[in-house]
């Protein structure tokens, strides 16, 4: 009996302590197939190149391929192309008659004188005008230069009223006078007369080729 016991006593310490010591073997051999929770699959960042280069290669067909309107290259413009309201440029004014002020005032004396037809009238009053600022008297009273500029423009404007000119070159004379510019009267009345004198010449070369072509 007492053999018996020790047996069993024996066979179950052993049988324990292999069943224990499997499990702990067990728990550590790497080896050994163990059952592992996998976690669920995670979600693979988006590859940004990737999606780049496909979406250049590849358009999706959801996606517009046609180019936005403020993209898009304007049309050539064409030369025969017609406009509603075209813009005429009219020519430029000559520099000869517009480069100074002068020009300008001579230029319109001209103008009125046309209209009236009295140019050459215009022009002959011009040259006596001209003798008269270079007497002796008038041009020491506009050369001084003690004397002030409103008792030059009144000796100018006293010449023209007396000398009995061309109502037109009276007019300018007086209109320079009153804005102070009567510094600038005798280059006026130059400027007119070398306009006069190109379109004289103008003429006389006009009149000229009339007669070799007859």
């Amino acid at each position: 009996m007492d053999t018996f016991s020790s047996s069993v006593s024996t066979l179950n310490v052993s049988t324990l302590y292999s069943t224990t010591s499997s499990r702990e073997l067990h728990h550590f051999n790497p080896q050994s197939p163990r059952k592992t929770h996998k976690l669920p699959p995670q979600p693979q960042p988006p590859n940004l190149l990737h999606s780049l280069h496909s979406t250049t290669t590849k358009p999706s067909s959801f996606i517009s391929t046609k180019t936005p309107s403020f993209l898009q290259k304007p049309p050539p413009l064409s030369s025969t192309r017609s406009f509603s309201n075209p813009i005429h440029l009219s020519s430029p004014p000559s520099p000869n008659l517009h480069r100074n002020p002068a020009a300008g005032y001579a230029a319109a004396l001209l103008d009125i004188s046309q209209c009236y037809s009295s140019v050459h009238l215009v022009e002959q009053d011009i040259r006596r005008f001209l003798k008269l600022l270079h007497n002796r008297k008038v041009e020491a009273v506009l050369a001084n230069p003690f004397v002030g500029l409103e008792e030059k423009g009144q000796a100018v404007k006293l010449v023209a009223e007396k000398g009995g000119f061309s109502k037109h070159l009276v007019s300018l004379v007086k209109m320079l006078v009153g804005k102070k510019k009567v510094g600038i009267v005798r280059e006026v009345l130059e400027e007119f007369q070398r306009i006069y004198s190109d379109l004289c010449g103008a003429v006389k070369v006009k009149k000229v080729r009339n007669s070799f072509a007859v």
